[in-house]
């Protein structure tokens, strides 16, 4: 079974060639990277000044509403035991504020606690002056001393001037032995001179909403931003490739003509070359069986290096003349047939075999016989010409994936070097003595014009293998009907 050898991967991969658009796009890239860096840089910084200002109004929230809770305790007129009552409304009512999640008044020395809201973080206790944030909110502290004033004169009433006497605030009788008033419990805790700390917990829910949503907004500017930059940049390569294509375009139109001028031009000095070339040869073919053996052998040499000539400027033209597709199902095992035929002289000489192996789906395949023939023969002869004596030849058509076809030439030749594989296909490139680098450079031309690929791969086993490998059309008809 013909199978192909495992091409290496480094023949499969398709590279693409920036050439001298690598800088540009890097450069390109570069500056619109930069440029989102800077937005991006600025962005969060207006970002934390905004979150900083933020907090300084939830700063200065908290602190006006101790001062108010200050204010008020310090402008009270009466504290007796009636005002507690009246400083527990008062918390009640500021730990009702949606942002307030709890409020709280505490003697630095004595057991006086008052407290409304959520139960505080950590023991009031344990609280100093200030104001600190974590994850449970903000915690304002504010501490402050209360003076008793100096008691004023009896007053007429039945109290007898008892509401701001110093024996109020310790909820029981004066030094006269009255009883304190009917229905206020002594037990009751007592407002008393001396230091104070005011305590606010503040929610910071809608801080870090306010937070987020314009995290959000400044993340979205930067994102629309690099895509605008990004937009931009590729509008701007996108018009710098546009005149690079037009440019050199230019160049290859300009190059175009001039070969096609000297195609045209090399053309004619061929065709003009072999006209006179084979009248010289018919000439000296006359003379030669006009004289003796002896002495027509001498002109041998000249009739050899005519038919040389003519047989360089045949394969010049085939190379120079574009040529003209004519599709149509061909047989390939029938081609293959006649090239052997064609061949056989050169096959004896080195007692070389021919052999093949076609896949029954591939036998017949669309396309320009007389180009596929010219192609084969022309990989055929390169395969002969570098085999070794008592050798096989071998062609294989094999099927390429699911839509393609392939056709091997397979030869025990020395193969082609590594540092000649890329210029093996090229015009006047050759490595057999004699050989003027024509034949596979007309393989690769007619397999360009036919939609074709042209390669080469070296055997695992040794020896060379070149193939082509051409889009796959089922047959028209059964019946071959091959161009002749």
């Amino acid at each position: 079974m013909c199978t192909p050898d495992p091409i290496p991967a480094d023949q499969k991969a398709t590279r693409m060639s920036l050439g001298g658009r690598g800088p540009v796009w890097g450069l390109a890239a570069f500056a619109v990277f930069g440029g989102w860096t800077l937005l991006a840089a600025w962005q969060w910084g207006e970002y934390s000044r905004e979150k900083q200002i933020w907090m300084s109004n939830w700063e200065g929230q908290g602190q006006a509403i101790l001062s108010a809770i200050v204010g008020g305790i310090r402008g009270h007129r009466r504290m007796g035991q009636f005002f507690l009552g009246q400083m527990e409304g008062m918390l009640e009512e500021i730990a009702s504020l949606p942002e307030v999640q709890a409020v709280g008044i505490v003697a630095l020395e004595g057991s006086l606690e008052l407290t409304a809201g959520k139960p505080f973080p950590r023991p009031l206790s344990q609280v100093s002056s200030g104001i600190s944030w974590s994850e449970m909110g903000l915690l304002v502290c504010r501490q402050f001393s209360l003076e008793l004033e100096t008691p004023g004169p009896m007053g007429r009433g039945p109290r007898r001037g008892e509401g701001r006497g110093p024996r109020w605030w310790q909820g029981s009788s004066g030094s006269s032995g009255e009883q304190a008033e009917e229905g206020v419990d002594s037990r009751v805790p007592t407002i008393q001179p001396g230091e104070y700390l005011a305590v606010l917990w503040l929610s910071r829910e809608a801080l870090d909403v306010q937070c987020r949503r314009s995290l959000h907004t400044r993340a979205g500017i930067v994102a629309l931003g690099g895509l605008l930059l990004g937009a931009s940049a590729v509008a701007a390569l996108a018009v710098w490739e546009r005149e690079r294509i037009r440019a050199s375009r230019r160049v290859l139109e300009v190059q175009l003509r001039h070969q096609e001028s000297l195609a045209a031009a090399a053309t004619g000095l061929a065709h003009e070359t072999r006209n006179p070339l084979n009248i010289i040869r018919m000439r000296v073919q006359s003379l030669a069986e006009s004289l003796p053996e002896a002495q027509g052998q001498v002109l041998t040499p000249i009739l050899e290096e005519c038919d040389r000539l003519t047989t360089r400027i045949n394969q010049f033209l085939a190379f120079a003349r574009p040529p003209e597709q004519h599709v149509d199902t061909v047989d390939c095992k029938v081609l293959l047939e006649e090239l052997r035929t064609v061949l056989e002289p050169d096959l004896q000489e080195k007692q070389l075999s021919l052999s093949w192996e076609i896949s029954p789906a591939h036998r017949l395949i669309q396309a320009d016989r007389e180009l596929l023939r010219q192609v084969l023969f022309n990989l055929l002869s390169n395969a002969i010409a570098f085999s070794p004596l008592r050798e096989e030849v071998k062609v294989c058509i094999l099927p390429e994936g699911k839509k393609a076809w392939r056709i091997e030439v397979l030869d025990r030749g020395p193969g082609v070097p590594e540092t000649h594989r890329e210029h093996v296909f090229r015009p006047y490139f050759s490595t057999r003595p004699g050989g003027v680098g024509l034949g596979l450079a007309i393989v690769a031309r007619i397999c360009e014009v036919c939609g074709w690929k042209a390669g080469y791969r070296s055997r695992a086993e040794g020896g060379a293998c070149f193939y082509i490998i051409g889009p796959y059309e089922p047959p028209k008809g059964e019946n071959s009907t091959s161009r002749r």
